[in-house]
This record gives structure tokens, C-alpha cells and sequence, in this order.
């Protein structure tokens, strides 16, 4: 079986808005509805997580559209809410987890991360830094640090499922806070991490710049 985890319950203070970043609205569609239809065709079930108080809006949204979509109250943090997903997979198998705020992941990128995960258990899409990297401490450049060993990460990520909910649990139970799935892999001492090459374009929209770039590429995909 395989399963998809679609983190959608941040509430986009970064992005200045007042609703949900899960329910901004490009070419009259919401944000989530982007990544089901990419993900739908690869996965046996989605489990969407959104803000409590918008669970409802959300099931009136994707009713008649997707039968295999399961809305799931978020937590605190994105952690949180990943989990609350992953204690309601039984099965074992793979379980993607992604961030709502990547609309423009590919398909092929989707294919790519599952193979990963089959194969080695863990895989995640890695970008090369092409900027030049400083330490920074107290605004002063302590070193400059080696680009070439460092990779900036994005989803899906992709995980066999009985690795990463060991993971999760563990980590749960140690209090250990982390941004990143594979994370939580790397902190119980799983060193198998696949890494793949991401994609450019499969940016996170994050602050208010981002929605220029996100606007650019919807309308771009209309006109195609």
C-alpha cells in the first residue's frame, strides 16, 4: 500500500495572510487541491491535515471529487500533525509526506522519491546551494561553510512506513523537535537516507515574494 501525508494545516504567518495557507485561492482553486490531483494517481489514500475549525471547509471542497481523501485535524506543529496521520496507518508499505505550500512537485519527482523508498527504506529530493554559505554569529561571519556537502532538502519524502512511524514515536517520546521527516530518521540512527535530485521549480511558498513566483507559474500552466 502506499500512502500520502499532505501537511496543510500551518496557518501561513510568514505569508501575512488571515486564513489557512491550505485555502489560498490561484485560478479559483485551493492550494491543497494542487497536490492531491498530482499525488492521487500514485497513492492509495491521502490523509490531509488542516486546522480544526477548517475541517468542515475543507470536507465540502473535496466531497464528489476524491473518495480516497481522509481529513485530519493538525497539531501544534507540523510534526505533530504528521503524526496524528501516521497513527492511523495500519497497513505497512509507503507513506510520502508533503508539504501543501509545494504545488509545483512533478510527477515524475513523485515516481522518483517512491522508487527511492522502496529500495532503501528512506528518500528524499535534494537541491545544490548555489550561493556561497556563511556561519553567522551575532552578525559577524565566523567561517564560510563547504556548498559542495551541503543540499537543501524539499518534498515528498518518502519513507517505509513501520521506519518512519518508529521514528516519530521515538522521537515523541524524547521531546525531540525537528522541521524535516527524514530528521527524526537521522536522530534514532537510521544512516540510509536516499537522496535524489529535487526540482528547481518545487519551491515552498513561504513569504509573500514566493506569491509572485507561484502566481507566474499557475498562469503558466493555464496558458499550457
Amino acid at each position: 500500500m502506499k500512502f500520502l501525508i499532505l501537511a496543510g494545516a500551518g496557518k501561513g504567518e510568514r505569508l501575512s495572510i488571515s486564513i489557512p495557507k491550505s485555502f489560498l485561492e490561484f485560478n479559483g482553486k485551493v492550494l491543497f487541491l494542487y497536490s492531491i490531483e498530482k499525488f492521487h494517481k500514485f497513492v492509495d489514500k491521502i490523509f490531509l491535515t488542516l486546522p480544526e475549525n477548517y475541517i468542515q471547509k475543507g470536507e465540502k471542497i473535496i466531497i464528489d471529487k476524491f473518495n480516497n481523501v481522509i481529513i485530519v485535524k493538525g497539531g501544534k506543529k507540523r510534526q505533530d500533525s504528521v503524526f496524528n496521520c501516521l497513527k492511523l496507518i495500519d497497513e505497512d508499505g509507503i507513506v510520502l509526506i508533503h508539504d501543501v505550500a509545494r504545488p509545483f512537485v512533478s510527477e515524475n519527482l513523485i515516481k522518483t522519491v517512491i522508487k527511492g523508498a522502496e529500495k532503501y527504506g528512506a528518500c528524499i529530493p535534494c537541491v545544490k546551494i548555489v550561493d556561497a554559505l556563511k556561519e553567522v554569529e551575532n552578525n559577524f561571519v565566523k567561517k564560510t561553510l563547504d556548498r559542495e556537502k551541503i543540499f537543501s532538502v524539499q518534498t515528498p519524502q518518502g519513507f517505509r512506513i513501520s521506519l518512519i512511524k518508529n521514528a516519530y514515536l521515538k522521537c515523541k517520546k524524547g521531546k525531540i523537535i525537528g522541521y524535516d521527516d527524514s530528521f527524526f530518521l537521522e536522530k534514532i540512527g537510521y544512516n540510509k537516507i536516499y537522496c535524489v535530485e529535487g526540482e528547481r521549480t518545487n519551491i515552498k511558498i513561504t513569504y509573500p515574494e514566493d506569491l509572485f513566483f507561484a502566481e507566474f507559474m499557475f498562469k503558466k500552466w493555464e496558458r499550457e
